[in-house]
């Protein structure tokens, strides 16, 4: 059999498997990189059993260990966007170069891009995406004299575990927390000014001068750190203190005001004394004698007592004497009066002995009283006292 009667159907045999292997490559593939985050993210239209994407990467210098071919499956229920995670290619000293390609079974797509992505955390890279990693909170503080305090946290203690791992550095290392910190260059500018500083410190640190006719103070920060661009995402900005007035004017406002008070109560005293009249006020007219008044013009209680009659026919006082206050003390005791001599056994001289009334403590014996005084106003009663059988004597009973 001639070869060339089957030569029609060995053609459109070819043609056929020329389709069948053909696969579509991905589109609208991309990469974001940012603080050391880095994704390469792609489309696919067909999602057919058995299909999967391979990631090809390429370095101007070595991997240091990082794989160069990644597989990616697609999900199950695919999402409108593919992606995977690159963040171990964040080498601020390497560049990188990758590309994705759809692959089913033996057959593949061409890659996508087909000039590949090329990007780099070295700041001065000339080439590709340039990646950049932000730079830390800043706090800007105003401080008196137009000046303002800048402070932040060294950028290394923020990103130090991501640059470890790109590296795949000894873990021993990664623990090491009394190693140095690098060195980190960064710019500050204002609105007429530039300054440059560098940082070994946890906390970074700077005063810096600003414009006093400015109703607020902006400032833009970058930096470099290990060749990786820290840029700043903002404008910081500050509005001038407020100088508070100074106590030394409050201070000598007082000091005026109680010097000129102590002047013009002099000059008051000075016009006094020599306005003031010569003669002297009377008594009557000075503080003192009306105190004196008022303390002897106070009006002295009187104690009255009560006369008390006399239960004696006699009087007990004289009309002529003068009168006087009597002081009675009473009591509760009953007295007890015994006659001057006189026995209980001799019932006849008791009989006779006449017992007074109760006249009470006033009374005294007779005997007490000098025949020069003044007679006095009680009376003496004789008594008959007998001192043996037939001999009486005449006595007085107190």
């Amino acid at each position: 059999m001639d070869l060339a009667t089957f030569h029609p159907f060995f053609l459109f045999v070819g043609v056929f498997q020329a389709v069948v292997a053909h696969v579509e490559p991905p589109i609208n593939a991309t990469l974001h990189c940012h603080n050391l985050h880095n994704v390469l993210k792609w489309s696919y239209d067909q999602l057919s059993p058995g299909l999967r994407f391979r990631i090809n990467i390429s370095a101007v210098l070595s991997l240091n260990g990082a794989p160069n071919v990644v597989w990616v499956d697609p999900p199950a229920e695919p999402p409108a966007e593919q992606q995977v995670d690159l963040s171990f290619l964040s080498d601020p000293s390497n560049e990188y170069l990758v590309t994705v390609t759809a692959v089913m079974g033996q057959n593949e797509s061409i890659s996508a891009p087909q000039d590949g992505i090329i990007f780099s955390y070295f700041k001065d890279s000339t080439e590709g995406l340039k990646c950049f990693v932000d730079f830390p909170p800043v706090n800007v503080t105003a401080q008196p004299g137009d000046t303002v305090l800048v402070r932040f946290t060294h950028p290394w203690l923020v990103y130090r575990h991501k640059l470890q791992k790109s590296k795949n550095t000894n873990p021993r290392s990664r623990r090491s927390s009394d190693a140095p910190l690098p060195v980190f260059h960064y710019d500050v500018m204002t609105t007429n000014q530039h300054y440059r500083w560098k940082c070994v410190e946890r906390v970074c640190e700077e005063k810096l001068p600003v414009d006093s006719a400015q109703k607020k103070h902006c400032l833009t920060m970058s930096g470099e750190l290990k060749k990786i661009l820290v840029q700043g995402t903002q404008e910081y900005c500050v509005h001038p203190v407020e100088e508070s007035p100074s106590y030394i004017v409050h201070i000598c406002i007082v000091g005026i005001l109680l010097l000129g008070s102590a002047v013009a109560f002099v000059i008051f005293m000075v016009y006094r004394k020599k306005t003031m009249p010569l003669t002297s006020l009377p008594n009557s007219m000075t503080f003192k004698s009306k105190v004196k008044q008022w303390t002897v013009g106070l009006v002295q209680e009187t104690v009255s007592v009560p006369e008390v009659e006399a239960t004696s026919p006699t009087p007990l006082l004289l009309t002529e004497e003068n009168e006087f206050t009597a002081t009675v003390t009473s009591t509760t005791e009953p007295e007890l009066r015994l006659p001057i001599g006189v026995s209980t056994e001799d019932e006849r001289v008791s009989d006779e002995v006449e017992v007074g009334n109760d006249e009470g403590p006033g009374y005294m014996q007779g005997s007490n009283f000098d025949e020069d005084e003044a007679p006095s106003g009680y009376e003496s009663r004789p008594v008959l006292v007998e001192f043996a059988p037939g001999e009486l004597a005449e006595g007085y009973r107190g």
